[in-house]
């Protein structure tokens, strides 16, 4: 099998027709055609049904699939592991709001330091949508926590956080919290709020209406100001002056909350390497990541 051959196969998949994928390709239609009867000569085996002008795929075919995953996968390993010695190039990344201002900024630097030539761009959101854009192909590596399970993620456990509740002074003096809470937390999609809402529910708070606010110093800034209640990292606390601000523990579960880089499997490159390596070389990365 040649695997200009299977990277024409995957591409018909992934578009769901010949034409799009020949576009994708930079191919013409016919020449894309000509790859698929090909391999299917080869193999001796129907990788597509073909009725009325469209293809779907067969059983076979979706076998053939995992193993063109995995092989595309270890070609490009290989070509990064063989050609680019020194890392090179524009490496996206992608971070959550807190983690972007506690955890990268020495990690940043560092790796600046080491590996110049690495073109760097960040963007900063939650989890979620982080993890989407990896999966989308429009971000190379971000720094996310509760992945979901993907056998297409690559996912490197670098730190731990503890999660606090954080409230106004002034809350602290009463007996009891009201029954009905407002939250002042991060945008749909961000584990942390995830978390919070776990925790109300767990207490039987319920939640009146939600601030989304994506900067956690204007976050603890409302908290303070007797907007609300939020959840935060603890090492993002560090960051503030918290005179005006109570913090509160929670249960192990919310309360803990690992942060991890994550990837394609079938993107792989020494800038990426680099950065992880860079990342669990820091201080506060988790230790026995370092040995692996």
């Amino acid at each position: 099998m040649d695997i200009s051959d299977l990277t024409v196969f995957k591409a018909v998949v992934e578009h769901n027709g010949v034409s799009r994928a020949a576009e994708a390709l930079h191919r013409v239609p016919s020449n894309v055609t000509a790859r698929l009867k090909k391999l299917e000569a080869e193999l001796n085996v129907d990788l597509f049904l073909r009725e009325n002008n469209r293809l779907s795929v067969t059983s076979a075919g979706l076998r053939l699939l995992d193993y063109t995953d995995k092989i595309l996968q270890l070609q490009k390993s290989a070509i990064a592991e063989l050609t680019q010695a020194e890392p090179a190039g524009l490496l996206r990344l992608g971070s959550m709001e807190s983690s972007a201002a506690s955890r990268l900024p020495k990690i940043l630097s560092d790796f600046h330091q080491t590996y110049s030539a690495v073109r760097l761009e960040l963007m900063t959101t939650a989890s979620m949508p982080l993890i989407e854009k990896v999966l989308d192909g429009e971000l190379d590596l971000v720094m996310a926590s509760d992945p979901p399970e993907d056998e297409r993620l690559e996912s490197v456990h670098c730190f731990d956080e503890e999660l606090v509740l954080i409230m106004p002074t002034e809350w602290a003096q009463r007996e009891s919290l009201p029954s009905s809470l407002m939250m002042v937390g991060y945008h749909k999609g961000c584990s942390y709020r995830h978390r919070l809402e776990r925790w109300l529910k767990r207490t039987g708070h319920t939640c009146e209406r939600v601030i989304e606010i994506p900067n956690h110093f204007t976050m603890i800034g409302c908290v303070i100001a007797g907007m609300g209640i939020g959840m935060v990292p603890r090492s993002v606390l560090a960051l503030h002056q918290t005179e005006g601000l109570t913090v509160q523990t929670v249960e192990r579960d919310i309360a803990h909350a690992p942060t991890y880089l994550i990837s394609r499997k079938d993107n792989p490159s020494s800038a990426i390497q680099a950065f992880v390596q860079t990342t669990l070389a820091s201080p506060d990365a988790v230790a026995h990541e370092l040995g692996e």
